[in-house]
């Protein structure tokens, strides 16, 4: 077997989008600090899981978006139309197949040994059913369904931070799932706006999401409703004291969302001028992500 090129098993990954998980365990870690919990092996161990997961997303959806002819029919950007890695042969379907396999099962089985040292907790149980039902459903049903955007948020914002949350303190709040929301509303939006330049591909393969059922004049136009309701969630929770009144930091973030959703909207229908859209949409998730963070950081020392 030739020996691949340098560095194409880390392009698979597709490691920036590998920077939301980085930054979002985190967060949810602060919460559980600032609550008084802390546990470094069960903390390391809970962002290995994570991380894997994210990247088994990436790489399984790779492997059936070239199966579906997707890939073969999208003009690819450093945000979307796939990692091109199959496209030029750089790999086997099955060699992405089972690197995608890996991931997940690496994955899955943090959450397993998280279940057995749990004494097999019913919330735990739940939240990797949940996650693993996401990972292998993506691609050929949920974003067929239109609920890919949903199902996105729901993973990466409150269930992602209420897992983490729980994993260190054993006990449910609402606080992870306030500060969750707005971070999953944005993930969410990472994959909206990135689904503008491969609309076509994806109607025609019966990809269903969002922006092709509103059509992307009318997407466009939605997204800076999207993006009020992420502030609008956080701003919300600290006025009624259900999170911490330095969550309101993560206003200093609201001119960057602004500024993506302008961009988003000028040049929605053209690739090369969306590009600096998507980027900004990707710093705008993280810029949100370090906010609350350090927000919780925040919280704990006072």
């Amino acid at each position: 077997m030739a020996a691949l090129p340098h560095g194409v098993w880390i392009r698979e990954l597709r490691p920036p989008f590998l920077l939301l998980p980085v930054v979002f365990v985190p967060t949810g870690l602060a919460i559980a600090w600032s609550a008084g919990h802390f546990d470094l092996f069960y903390a390391l161990l809970t962002l290995v899981g994570a991380v894997c997961l994210h990247a088994s997303v990436n790489v399984l959806n790779d492997y059936f978006d070239f199966r579906s002819g997707i890939d073969l029919k999208t003009t690819p950007t450093p945000f979307s139309g796939g990692s091109t890695i199959l496209p030029k042969g750089l790999m086997s379907t099955r060699g992405v197949l089972c690197l995608g396999s890996l991931l997940l099962a690496t994955g899955l089985g943090i959450g397993a040994y998280f279940i057995y040292e749990f004494s097999f907790d019913p919330v735990l149980i739940i939240l990797l059913a949940l996650a693993a039902f996401s990972v292998v459903t993506y691609s050929p049903l949920t974003s067929k369904l239109g609920i890919g955007e949903t199902v996105t948020g729901l993973d990466f914002g409150p269930l992602l931070l209420l897992g983490t949350y729980y994993i260190q303190t054993h006990q449910l709040s609402v606080a992870p799932v306030i500060v969750g929301l707005p971070l999953g509303i944005m993930t969410a939006g990472i994959l909206y706006v990135n689904e503008f330049p491969d609309t076509d591909a994806d109607k025609n393969a019966g990809r269903n999401h969002l922006v092709a059922r509103w059509g992307k004049a009318k997407a466009a136009s939605r997204l800076k409703a999207i993006l009020v309701s992420a502030y609008a969630i956080p701003v919300a929770g600290a006025l009624v004291g259900a999170v911490s009144p330095f969550t309101l930091i993560v206003l200093a973030s609201a001119p960057k969302a602004l500024a993506t959703s302008r961009a988003v909207s000028k040049n929605y229908d053209k690739v090369a001028e969306l590009i600096p859209g998507m980027a900004s949409m990707v710093m705008t998730t993280l810029l949100t992500g370090v906010l609350l963070l350090i927000a919780y950081l925040a919280a704990g020392l006072v």
